[in-house]
């Protein structure tokens, strides 16, 4: 595409090069975040590394997505001690893999680095949940899935697990109590033993990988639901399960059919599925950077996107207005974003003059949407650490900074 380039270095990189490669440069499906750059190999090529569902987005021709380049490379980005950088150095400082930028529905601004290229796929991890949000929200308004209703009524698996009293809201909210620990970085933590399951982790036993659905079902319960917002990524696999009972569909026709196929875009999606071929709403979604824009546009316009209606607009609004701020703040994320809730799957910053709704993943994934600006910005990356509070708030208010040049 003219106007946008694609960040070119050398490379002494040989993971996964070779007829075969070396034993020690193969990334298998228990070796994905052994080491930065299996990461990095495994962020654009999980299809190769793991069991994956096709998210077809062939139900129509591609929609355009018009083009108007302009330099942002220089825009001044705040940094941590009353600093400045240019947005340039921040994607190099972030491990940024790709970028693109909307204005008005026009992609402005695009780079690609490491390896990637605009039909690249690339794995979403926790933005995954926006994407079931969205497909929750299409149910909702078919009269399928009440999210008052209690999640058992449509998985009675669910029967005396945390989960048996737990309503769909609970779920969506990350509002479910529940003991679990949700720890990246041990491998003894549940977060762990999910990993496990889906084969990124060596396995312990012979049932491993193994089935989400059967984890849900020997959880624990911890509190109260609805009083705390406690961030667990299972609680996304558990609404996948509902939707599936509530449907009678897979979580990759439900994705393929409430919203990638309605987006109209460029390339076919893929989602990780578990060892017992359970599909990781959680985390496992890909596709391209420009398709993840389009869904971006798409939340920024109200729920319409080339002239069709993708999600209704009343979930979009009741996702920016209503998330629990008391809850959110007395949790362990409250540092992360300044006034922040979240609600649906979504992360929610309620700032001075805006509202701006993220999509946020594992190893620097973001999706910024900001309707008051009418800015979208679609970001893959590939950082060492899984999680990294700083350099999310960093990014964060990066984004802010060029939503607000634009302005």
């Amino acid at each position: 595409m003219q106007g946008f380039s694609e960040v070119r270095t050398v490379s002494s990189d040989t993971t996964m090069i070779g007829f075969p490669p070396t034993r020690e440069d193969r990334v298998a499906g228990d070796a994905v975040h052994s080491e930065p750059r299996k990461t990095r190999w495994f962020m654009q090529h999980a299809r190769e590394a793991t069991r994956t569902a096709n998210v077809s987005s062939h139900s129509m021709e591609a929609s355009p997505l018009p083009t108007e380049p302009v330099s942002l490379d220089r825009v001044s980005i705040p940094t941590r001690g009353g600093g400045s950088t240019t947005l340039l150095d921040m994607l190099r400082s972030t491990d940024t893999d790709a970028i693109a930028v909307l204005k008005g529905g026009r992609l402005i601004y695009e780079r690609y680095f490491n390896g990637m290229r605009p039909d690249s796929t690339h794995a979403y991890y926790s933005i995954s949940k926006s994407i079931g949000s969205c497909v929750a929200a299409n149910l909702v308004a078919q009269g399928l899935l009440d999210s008052d209703e209690l999640a058992s009524t449509y998985v009675p698996e669910l029967i005396g697990s945390a989960y048996g009293d737990a309503k769909v809201r609970h779920l969506l909210d990350m509002s479910v109590g529940i003991h679990y620990v949700e720890d990246y970085d041990d491998d003894d933590s549940d977060d762990g033993r999910l990993q496990r399951l889906y084969g990124y982790k060596p396995k312990r036993s012979a049932d491993e990988p193994g089935s989400t659905y059967e984890f849900a079902t020997t959880t624990a319960k911890q509190g109260v639901h609805g009083d705390l917002f406690h961030y667990v990524s299972l609680n996304t696999n558990v609404l996948g399960w509902v939707m599936e009972q509530a449907s009678g569909l897979s979580v990759a026709r439900l994705i393929a059919k409430e919203v990638w196929g309605k987006l109209g875009g460029e390339h076919d999606a893929y989602i990780a599925l578990d060892g017992a071929g359970g599909a990781q709403l959680e985390a496992g979604f890909s596709s391209s950077l420009r398709d993840l824009a389009r869904f971006g546009q798409m939340l920024c316009q109200g729920g319409i996107f080339a002239g069709r209606l993708v999600v209704p607009f009343s979930w979009i609004e009741d996702v920016r207005t209503n998330g629990d701020k008391a809850a959110f703040s007395a949790s362990p994320d409250a540092d992360v974003l300044p006034n922040g809730s979240y609600r649906s799957g979504f992360w929610i910053s309620d700032c001075e003059d805006h509202v701006a709704m993220m999509g946020m993943g594992k190893y620097g994934q973001m999706l910024y949407v900001n309707p008051e600006a009418n800015v979208v910005i679609a970001k893959f990356s590939s950082q060492e650490r899984p999680s990294d509070d700083p350099l999310i708030t960093f990014t964060f208010l990066g984004f802010e900074a060029v939503a607000g040049a634009l302005a």
